[in-house]
């Protein structure tokens, strides 16, 4: 499984277009090889906003950034909106492989603890509680937890809105 974490820092002015805009992604839902996308603002600062868009693999990612992906940027006019924009690609790299309850537990969540970091964090949770992602191209390494609420400084909750969240329905699920 594939993360694109996007950090945007949002015009204040522009906050309302902005999640407007992250609205309009719906059409991901479609695109192959998408899994979810969800996301929300950083509850200690109220205009940066972070988005994790979950992915089957690599190609699957790579293939909509070639075909889709401008198309649907262009149509959403989300440009312009935000001063400061940051993407990272990870890999899933914890115990727990279970996609559909990776999604599933994403899926009802209110706030997401996201740390990176170069070494894992120390803890009582359980690899149930907890998805960690390793950096493409270096060793930093995300963990993202749903429930367990920040310990530490340097970690971010994100308030995440429930209508910038898309997903396609999984195998089992009803439509």
């Amino acid at each position: 499984m594939l993360l694109k974490w996007i950090k945007c820092g949002v015009f204040p002015e522009q906050k309302r277009r902005f999640s407007f805009a992250q609205e309009q992604w719906q059409e991901l839902k479609a695109i192959s090889g998408f899994l979810q996308q969800i996301g929300g603002w950083n509850v200690n600062d109220a205009n940066e906003a972070y988005i994790f868009s979950f992915w089957e693999n690599h190609s699957a990612y790579e293939a909509f950034m070639k075909r889709d992906h401008d198309e649907i940027m262009a149509k959403n006019n989300q440009r312009g909106t935000y001063h400061r924009l940051a993407v990272d690609l990870y890999m899933k790299a914890s115990p727990n492989d279970d996609t559909f309850s990776i999604m599933e537990m994403l899926r009802k969540s209110n706030v997401l603890h996201v740390w990176e970091r170069c070494e894992p964090l120390s803890g009582s949770c359980s690899a149930e509680e907890f998805i960690w992602f390793q950096h493409l191209h270096d060793h930093r390494r995300l963990l993202i937890v749903p429930a367990m609420p920040l310990t530490d400084n340097d970690g971010t909750t994100v308030a995440i809105e429930e209508s910038w969240t898309t997903f396609r329905f999984m195998e089992g699920e009803e439509t």
